[in-house]
């Protein structure tokens, strides 16, 4: 089973305001927009893909999805099974070489029942979860949307594209949402369960907690997760059913007032042939692959190097 992929622009602009935007010359103009939001203050987030025609599925859905693991259960089993899948991958992460994981949450003052943090963990480290990363940085999404992009042109359209996806973290059902999500976990004890009573949830990294380690990397990708518990749905469909859920309890008078967004997201979609100017500006504003992953092995041999030399003069 493959996961599903958006076939046209059109479609695409059902689930994000903006959808169907095109911008295929001026790179000058996509830094510009980009400046528009930084201007209104920190309350944007973004992240970038480097196919346009990708829906925001998690890497624990990418796993779920392309292994066929549902055809292991009946249909209504699905999310229960999807979520033993889960809390599997989280057991298997606090058993993992002499629970060493688990050691080291402790040794960071973090309680050792604390899902949240081994959930972090595995993130960053690769391990299937059902975060997606986002970052407060729109320099660094754009980083990440081109990292590794040879253009190939298509005939079809929206292969020739990749995306910068941009939120407003402040959206009032993101709030609702993580009020939601604080009442129903404590800091020294947050079990899967407890997450997963939420279908979607904003992780932000401002909440002490939350803070699970530090590293030069994690740093200077200013990153923040987005949650999403489905076993299927793309978080931006996930949102979207949300929400009309939302209006339809709620009825439309009520739910303008509360100034709920439509859609999840806004998107760029930004053609790849403008990948090397764009890769060109991002070098001169020093957001490279050095500093996004910086090799501390190299950091010990340059900060040893300069001090011995200057020791000699």
């Amino acid at each position: 089973m493959k996961l599903e992929e958006y076939k046209t622009f059109e479609e695409k602009k059902d689930f994000f305001k903006n959808g169907d935007s095109k911008l295929d010359k001026n790179v000058q103009k996509i830094f510009e927009l980009i400046k528009a939001f930084q201007e209104t203050g920190d309350g944007f987030i973004y992240r970038g893909c480097g196919e346009a025609k990708y829906k925001l599925y998690n890497s624990a859905q990418r796993m779920y999805i392309n292994q066929e693991l549902h055809k292991q259960v009946t249909d209504d089993m699905i999310s229960e099974h999807y979520k033993d899948f889960i809390s599997n991958l989280i057991s298997a992460t606090k058993k993992w070489n002499n629970e060493v994981v688990k050691k080291l949450l402790i040794n960071s003052g973090i309680d050792e029942n604390n899902d949240l943090a081994y959930l972090s963990y595995m993130q960053h480290f690769g391990v299937p979860t059902p975060f997606l990363d986002y970052t407060n940085n729109p320099y660094v999404a754009l980083f990440f949307a081109i990292d590794g992009i040879n253009f190939t042109p298509s005939d079809n359209e929206i292969d020739n594209y990749f995306s910068l996806y941009y939120t407003y973290k402040t959206n009032t059902a993101f709030l609702t949402w993580q009020m939601v999500f604080d009442k129903n976990i404590k800091e020294k004890d947050i079990s899967y369960e407890s997450i997963d009573l939420n279908c979607m949830s904003i992780i932000l990294p401002e909440t002490e907690f939350y803070k699970i380690f530090n590293s030069a990397n994690i740093i200077n990708q200013e990153g923040l997760f987005f949650f999403n518990n489905h076993p299927w749905y793309p978080l931006e469909k996930t949102y979207k059913e949300d929400v009309e859920y939302t209006k339809n309890s709620l009825g439309e008078d009520k739910f303008n007032e509360l100034m709920i967004l439509d859609d999840f997201s806004g998107c760029m979609n930004i053609h790849k042939s403008l990948i090397p100017a764009i890769r060109l500006k991002l070098n001169e504003m020093g957001i490279t692959a050095n500093y996004i992953y910086p090799d501390m092995i190299n950091f010990k041999h340059k900060i040893t190097n300069d001090g011995i030399l200057k020791s000699l003069s």
